[in-house]
């Protein structure tokens, strides 16, 4: 009885034993299965202990961040030696550093025993003269290019210079172009007719209002005093038959404008003024010329005093077969005054016809009673 019961105590202290060899053996071929063993357990925090049955798993996470960490890491540290700081460069120019210590010892051999000391004193004056050599790299640029452009001087070349050296081309200055000859105005009416001109009424003395652009007619654009050399004010309104009430003008009752002057605002004498009928005139060409002025059948004549309406410049109208250039009001093309206006039975705005004629050619009539003649002035 004492040996069975031996025999059974020693059967069931082996169990233990032959139950671990079950896990760790394979019931069909008695190969050790694939794990994590008790030695390694031992060293294994507690946290990591599931693993020890996904070794697979393990083994899968451990080649991804080798493939993911060493290209990384490589980048990082040739970022830090291309960029010149950090600890990757200054590791990255100690190797350099040693790889050109090296290659310049004599011989394939040479001398490779170089101190520790020595080596970071050659790194630090390599770091220190790196701004020297680069200026000394750019003196000899320089002074090549200094003694190249001596060379071609004296060959009889001229030099080439760079483009930053070059002195910048001024650009030249535009000619001031001619001013453009006066047009030449349009053909005259063959007839030498202006028909259907808008004709209102002007007088000596007119004061400066709206209705006439706030210009007095006191002066004349030939004469300063015409008023005075007129006699008086030629009231429109208070007539005694074709002169003013009150006395007898010393100057021509019938007059008139055209919008053209032959004198520019300095005085001289424009290009166009050729143009003018009374070429002897010492002052204006165009003063005390004569015209015929048609209306209802009935013709008058009259005398050029003054210059309008709102123009002065107006040759393709005044001598051409252009129309009136004036835009303001009624864009009258011409002024007459109040003898005419009367002879004509004018009332105030109408269309006539007019023409030049030379006084030879002028008939008699009231407008033949007193004659202009003075030349005017300022």
């Amino acid at each position: 009885m004492t040996k069975h019961k031996r025999s059974v105590s020693a059967a069931t202290k082996a169990a233990p034993n032959r139950k671990i060899n079950k896990r760790q053996t394979s019931t069909k071929s008695g190969r050790p299965k694939a794990g994590i063993s008790r030695a390694a357990s031992r060293w294994l925090p507690a946290r990591f202990m599931p693993l020890r049955r996904r070794p697979l798993a393990v083994a899968a996470v451990l080649a991804v961040l080798l493939v993911i960490g060493i290209p990384t890491g490589w980048l990082v540290l040739h970022t830090e030696a291309e960029s010149g700081s950090g600890l990757a460069a200054d590791a990255w120019r100690s190797v350099r550093g040693q790889g050109s210590q090296a290659r310049s010892a004599d011989g394939s051999s040479g001398d490779r025993t170089t101190s520790g000391s020595e080596r970071k004193s050659d790194q630090k004056a390599s770091g220190s003269s790196s701004g020297s050599r680069k200026a000394q790299g750019e003196a000899a640029k320089k002074a090549a290019a200094s003694g190249a452009a001596q060379q071609t001087a004296a060959a009889g070349k001229p030099a080439a210079t760079s483009p930053s050296s070059a002195p910048a081309a001024t650009p030249s200055a535009k000619p001031t172009p001619a001013p453009a000859p006066a047009p030449a105005p349009a053909p005259a009416p063959s007839d030498g007719w202006h028909h259907n001109i808008i004709t209102t009424i002007f007088w000596v003395g007119e004061a400066a209002d709206a209705s006439n652009a706030h210009i007095s007619n006191a002066q004349s654009a030939w004469d300063g005093n015409w008023q005075a050399n007129f006699g008086g004010y030629d009231d429109p309104n208070n007539r005694n038959g074709y002169y003013p009430a009150g006395f007898v003008p010393r100057e021509n009752p019938f007059y008139f404008a055209l919008p053209y002057n032959d004198l520019a605002p300095n005085g001289s004498r424009k290009a166009s003024a050729g143009n003018c009928p009374n070429r002897s005139n010492s002052i204006s060409w165009c003063k005390n010329a004569w015209i015929k002025i048609s209306y209802g059948g009935k013709v008058a004549y009259a005398q050029w005093e003054d210059v309008g309406p709102m123009q002065e410049d107006d040759t393709q109208y005044v001598f051409g077969g252009g129309t009136p250039a004036n835009t303001w009001g009624a864009k009258a093309g011409l002024d007459v005054s109040p003898a005419v206006r009367d002879y004509l039975g004018l009332t105030g705005v109408n269309r006539t016809s007019w023409s030049f004629v030379p006084a030879s050619a002028v008939p008699a009539g009231p407008w033949r009673n007193i004659v202009t003649t003075g030349q005017g002035g300022w």
